[in-house]
């Protein structure tokens, strides 16, 4: 069935025909379905007709349906009188319920379809059809009309009553489905059968009814009432309501009315005859099928609401709220399906990020920065060739766009990153200028790439954005070689993240010339190395960064500190030798506020003195967060570690951070170490530090020492704790006390001899010369961690 959608568009006469031909059509059908009789229907429908017409085209469309009933009654009956009757009792009922429904809606809106449905239900159960059939039975009484096939007032009162119920219940859901217009006013939004798309109807459910209405009639004309009405409603009633509480759409109004009708009628024709006799079967079947249709349209507008708030629950969780946009979730499904299209276009994928956003906010305001972000949303759509466009966070975005050339893809993001780069925004104590950066990519439309590649690749690319002048703008191709590059990258990361989890870390060290320290007692510093899945040793430089890359640093040092923990308990002699075993913490660790405590249980569970443990901080990273670093080295204090700012001159402020913290050892970089030699400016750098150390009552620890004229000119400057694979190369640990402890006693002569004062090419640890290889514990000029 299609919708009468150009119903208002026909001329008014043509309407009112429509109207009038429609309530009298339907009027011959209910007298098809009654058994024949024109006095006494069991399914009235003039009342629905002037009701579905009159609640999207006003009240005065009211009299033209009961107009088409009255035509009907007289071309039926013969009787004018009657006719009259028709006409006249088909007016209030359907005025009042859509009176009352509207100021309804005026006063509540409802929210839910089932507010609707109940609304709609009640006014017609108990307003509409008791009106009609007050004033329909006081007519017929009053006027004589030719006899119905009632006894008595009462009856006819039930007997109407019944009969406006159905044509409510039945006809006028269907009818507001079909006479439905194109575009509904608020007001309208409150029926049930508007508040559904395009209605349909369930097939097998009407040919199943079908078939058990014919069942019933047999079985009552061979006389077995009893089971023909039990078989009629014991298939009927559990097979509407089931299908009913399905979906909203599967059971509609139009299942209801091409089921209900032929079931009426079969039990009609099987009950009828010429003395009114089987009224109160008749009765009983309109009864029952009232209460079916009932309860039928309240299980469809409950599961109608189910599947609403299910499709709400879905669009919430693949679109942002707050600007429309899909969120990272939807845009990582969209993105899927479009780059798993067998034919997909050339596209670009722009990523924008507002990096001072948080400054807005907090000094603008949440308002002024929801502005934004929803005036970034429009900018972002309006964009020639825009597929998509997400809101990942706040002030994160992404677009995805038809671009067939970089230039293409350049172009869009510089006329978005010049719309909105430098907008002034003022705030009670100034203003603030918006800053923002764009990467962008143009996706190879050959290239086997998924959403997560795209969009690793983007966020590099809006990286390098982020570090380029003005403009800060940055757009590439993305090839397959990249793509197989960054997955190798990735799959490396993957190693480093399994062989942590999976505890495949070896404890090295690396002995430490320490002053302090008794005869044979040892000063170290404990390094890490990693293991893959095939046994093969990875070296700092290429798992340190992966680890921070895959925010596993936290976890690596959590191991490690267990781990040495661990291994000092479980060899209470190599303990007993260990003076200072320091173990490094890296930036993250330090940020994380449970590390103190997990290092407070450590120590307790493996009975290690605190004395004998020093931590090192790197000073980049106590610049980065002090508050973090300042709260870390009291607590550490407090247990009785000892503290080491490494890396010391690397970074900024260097001096006002020794007054800061409660230090022990100040250990200076290497990179000022290894040029002492030829570069006067290290020498200066480092008899400064000394000088300051001394001042403030601080160990100074030179690292990367490699040879004995570096050793002479550290012992020179005042630096007498000393590191480096002049000394003894990085170790396995257990290994570390199988050798002679390390001493410098013999080590100020022209050439360096070992300790029984034998020449020799290279110190000796323990008698023996030291062949491990070296490895650098220094990525990018900064000394690494472990």
């Amino acid at each position: 069935m299609k919708r009468l959608t150009d119903f208002e568009h026909l001329p008014l006469a043509a309407r009112c025909l429509v109207a009038a031909g429609l309530a009298a059509a339907l009027c011959a059908l209910a007298q098809l379905v009654s058994a024949g009789s024109a006095w006494h229907l069991l399914v009235w429908p003039t009342a629905a007709v002037g009701f579905a017409f009159g609640w999207y085209y006003g009240i005065r469309w009211l009299p033209v349906a009961a107009c088409g009933a009255g035509a009907w009654a007289l071309l039926a009956t013969q009787d004018p009188r009657y006719a009259l009757i028709i006409a006249v009792a088909s007016l209030p009922g359907p005025w009042q319920a859509i009176r009352l429904l509207r100021r309804m809606a005026e006063w509540k809106p409802p929210e839910y379809r089932l507010d609707s449905v109940s609304r709609f239900l009640a006014v017609s159960l108990l307003l509409s059809a008791p009106l009609n059939a007050l004033l329909y039975a006081g007519l017929v009484w009053f006027f004589q009309v030719p006899p119905v096939n009632v006894h008595g007032l009462p009856q006819l009162l039930l007997a109407s009553w019944l009969a406006d119920a159905q044509g409510m219940l039945l006809i006028c859901p269907a009818l507001l489905a079909l006479l439905r217009p194109a575009h509904l006013t608020a007001d309208e939004a409150e029926l049930p059968a508007l508040r559904q798309p395009a209605p349909h109807f369930s097939l097998p459910t009407v040919l199943v009814v079908l078939g058990i209405g014919a069942v019933a009639f047999v079985l009552h004309r061979l006389g077995e009432s009893q089971y023909a009405g039990l078989v009629l409603f014991a298939v009927f009633v559990p097979l509407i309501w089931a299908a009913a509480s399905q979906a909203a759409g599967r059971v509609d109004a139009y299942t209801l009315l091409l089921a209900g009708l032929p079931l009426l009628a079969s039990r009609a024709y099987a009950v009828s005859d010429s003395h009114g006799q089987g009224f109160a079967d008749t009765v009983g079947v309109s009864l029952l099928l009232c209460c079916a249709v009932l309860a039928a349209q309240l299980l469809q507008a409950l599961a109608s609401d189910r599947s609403l708030a299910l499709a709400r629950m879905s669009r919430q969780a693949r679109q942002d709220m707050s600007t429309g946009l899909l969120n990272d979730r939807g845009l990582i499904a969209e993105l899927t399906d479009w780059l798993a299209a067998p034919q997909r276009p050339r596209c670009g994928l722009i990523g924008l990020y507002i990096s001072n956003y948080d400054a807005i906010h907090d000094l603008c305001g949440t308002v002024e920065a929801m502005q934004l972000e929803q005036a970034t949303a429009q900018l972002l759509i309006q964009q020639n060739g825009t597929h998509l466009a997400a809101r990942l966070s706040a002030g994160r975005y992404t677009l995805l766009i038809h671009a067939e050339t970089v230039a293409q893809v350049r172009a869009v993001a510089r006329e978005i990153y010049t719309q909105l780069s430098g907008q002034v925004f003022q705030t009670e104590h100034g203003s603030i200028r918006l800053q923002c950066h764009i990467g962008g990519l143009l996706l190879d439309p050959n290239s086997q790439i998924s959403s997560e590649d795209c969009l690793s690749a983007l966020s590099d690319a809006q990286a390098i954005a982020a570090s380029v002048r003005d403009p800060q703008l940055f757009v590439e191709p993305l090839s397959q070689t990249m793509i197989d590059a960054r997955r190798a990258h990735q799959k490396k990361i993957e190693h480093i993240r399994d062989a942590i989890r999976n505890d495949r870390i070896e404890l090295y060290a690396q002995p430490l010339i320490d002053p302090e320290a008794p005869s044979q007692m040892r000063s170290y510093e404990v390094l890490t190395r990693l293991r893959d899945k095939a046994g093969q040793l990875i070296r700092p430089p290429e798992f340190l960064t992966l680890a921070s890359q895959a925010q596993m640093s936290v976890p690596l040092d959590r191991a490690v500190i267990r781990l040495t923990f661990e291994w000092l308990a479980a060899n209470p002699e190599a303990l007993a030798l260990t003076w200072k075993c320091s173990i490094n913490l890296a930036g993250a660790t330090m940020s994380d506020d449970t590390i103190a405590g997990f290092i407070r249980e450590q120590r307790a569970n493996c009975a290690i003195p605190a004395a004998k443990v020093v931590f090192e901080i790197t000073e980049s990273e106590a610049i980065r967060n002090p508050a973090a670093a300042s709260r870390l080295v009291d607590d550490l204090k407090d247990q009785g570690f000892g503290i080491a700012l490494d890396d010391f001159g690397t970074g900024l402020a260097t001096f006002e951070y020794l007054k800061r913290f409660p230090l022990d050892y100040l250990k200076i970089d290497g990179s000022f170490v290894r040029n002492l030699m030829s570069n006067p400016i290290d020498e200066e750098i480092i008899l400064s530090t000394v000088r300051v150390a001394k001042r403030l009552k601080l160990r100074t620890v030179a690292e990367h020492v490699h040879n004995a004229a570096i050793y002479e000119r550290l012992t020179d400057l005042g630096v007498s704790y000393l590191q480096g694979d002049f000394f003894g190369k990085a170790m396995p640990l257990p290994e570390m006390f199988e050798r002679q402890a390390p001493t410098t006693a013999h080590l100020r002569q022209p050439t360096a001899r070992n300790l029984s004062g034998t020449p020799v090419a290279a110190p000796l640890v323990g008698g023996t010369a030291t062949a491990a290889p070296s490895v650098s514990n220094t990525v990018g000029g900064a000394s690494v961690l472990h």
